[in-house]
C-alpha cells in the first residue's frame, strides 16, 4: 500500500454473495485526507439479484474509511478504520464492535475472526508501530482472544489474508512504508501455533491479495508499482513459491478473484476486461473475462453460475456494481455509494 490518496483508498466496494439471490456491498466510502473530513461515509448496503435494486442496511458514521467484508450465514464481520463490527445483514443492526489499530482485512476459520494489522499513523504519516500484525477475535461477539508478537510472527505489516487448509494465510508487504516493500507470505497453524514464512524473491514483493486454489494459495503482488507478479505458493511441511511476472503492467489495487476452472481472473490499469491466470500452474492463460467490462476494483462470482459481479467506482462521486454473464455480456449496472 503506497502512502499516496490512491493508494489509501484501499480494498473498498467489497462484494460478497450469500446464496444465491443476494450481493452485499461493502461501500469504503470517501475521506478527504487533506482537510480529515468525511465526504460520504462507509456504508453496507444488499442488491437484489432477482430485481437488481439496492437497499443500505448501514451506514458507519465518523469513520474515514472500510476495508473488508465477509459474510458468514445471516452476519457479516467488516473491517473499519481501526475497528472490527459484526453486523446482522437480515436488519443492518451492529451487533457487536471492537476498537483493533491498523485492521485491514479479516477470514473466519472455525470459532475465530483473524484480522491482519497495517497502516499509517494519521499524525506522522508514517506506518502505524504495532506490536502484532495478525490478532484473532472470538467470532461470537468480538471478543480479543490472541495475536501472535513481532518476536514469533510478521515483523511487517500485513494486508492479505486468507485460509487454506485449515491454516492461516497472510501477505506480509510492509506496504505503508514507500519503497521499503517485502514480498513474503506467511502461514499461521492454529492448532499447534506455528508461524513460518516463505520469501517470494525479488519478483513477488508487496503481497496485496492471496486466493485460495485448488492445491496452492496465489499471491498478487504490486512490486514497486510498474510490474504485477502471481505467485503460487504451496504450503505443507516446506513452503514453495513460484512466481510469474507480468511485466510493465500494474494491477495497482483493482480486483482479483477465483472464477470457474480453478482461474484467477486479475484486473490490470487501464485494461478492459480481467486476465486470467491457471491456479494449477500460476501462469497466464492468455484469455481474457469479460473483456469489453469496465476497470473492475472489487469482483465476485456467483456461486453457482459463471456470472460475476464487479465493483467499479471513480473514488470521488459514485460507485456501482456491473452484471456480466458467462459469455461477459453486461446484463445490468446497478448504482451503489462511493
Amino acid at each position: 500500500m503506497k502512502t499516496t490518496l490512491s493508494s489509501l483508498l484501499l480494498a473498498g466496494l467489497s462484494i460478497s454473495v450469500l446464496g444465491q439471490s443476494q450481493l452485499f456491498v461493502l461501500n469504503e466510502g470517501r475521506f478527504d485526507w487533506t482537510n480529515g473530513v468525511i465526504a460520504e461515509a462507509p456504508s453496507l448496503g444488499v442488491l437484489d439479484l432477482a430485481t437488481s435494486s439496492y437497499l443500505q442496511i448501514a451506514s458507519f458514521d465518523s469513520i474515514a474509511f472500510a476495508t473488508d467484508l465477509e459474510v458468514h450465514g445471516e452476519h457479516g464481520y467488516v473491517c473499519l478504520e481501526n475497528t472490527v463490527m459484526k453486523v446482522d445483514l437480515m436488519t443492518g443492526e451492529i451487533l457487536h464492535e471492537v476498537a483493533l489499530e491498523g485492521a485491514q482485512e479479516l477470514a473466519l476459520l472455525e470459532d475465530m475472526v483473524y484480522v491482519t494489522r497495517g497502516g499509517l499513523d494519521p499524525v506522522t504519516w508514517g506506518p502505524l508501530d504495532l506490536e502484532s500484525h495478525l490478532a484473532w477475535l472470538n467470532a461470537d461477539d468480538l471478543s480479543f482472544e490472541g495475536e501472535i508478537t513481532l518476536e514469533s510472527g510478521p515483523q511487517f505489516a500485513c494486508q492479505a489474508i486468507c485460509i487454506h487448509n485449515g491454516l492461516v494465510v497472510v501477505g506480509v508487504n510492509n506496504g505503508w512504508v514507500w519503497g521499503g516493500e517485502v514480498g513474503l507470505v506467511g502461514t499461521y497453524d492454529p492448532g499447534s501455533g506455528v508461524y513460518t514464512e516463505v520469501d517470494l524473491g525479488e519478483d513477488g514483493v508487496n503481497p496485496v491479495a492471496l486466493h485460495e486454489v485448488e492445491g496452492a494459495v496465489l499471491s498478487v503482488n504490486n512490486g514497486d508499482w510498474s510490474s504485477t507478479s502471481v505467485s503460487r505458493v504451496v504450503a505443507g511441511e516446506t513452503l514453495e513459491a513460484s512466481t510469474e511476472v507480468l511485466a510493465e503492467v500494474a494491477a495497482g489495487c483493482n480486483a482479483s478473484a477465483v472464477v470457474s476452472a480453478n482461474r484467477l481472473a486479475l484486473q490490470i490499469d487501464q485494461e478492459a476486461g480481467l486476465r486470467l491466470v491457471d491456479g494449477a500452474t500460476g501462469l497466464g492463460t492468455g484469455e481474457i473475462l469479460n473483456p469489453n467490462a469496465s476497470s473492475a476494483y472489487s469482483l465476485v462470482p456467483h456461486p453457482t453460475s459463471n456470472m460475476t459481479f464487479s465493483g467499479v467506482t471513480d473514488f470521488v462521486t459514485e460507485g456501482h456494481v456491473e452484471i456480466h454473464d458467462d459469455l461477459g455480456n453486461l446484463v445490468a449496472s446497478v448504482q451503489v455509494g462511493i
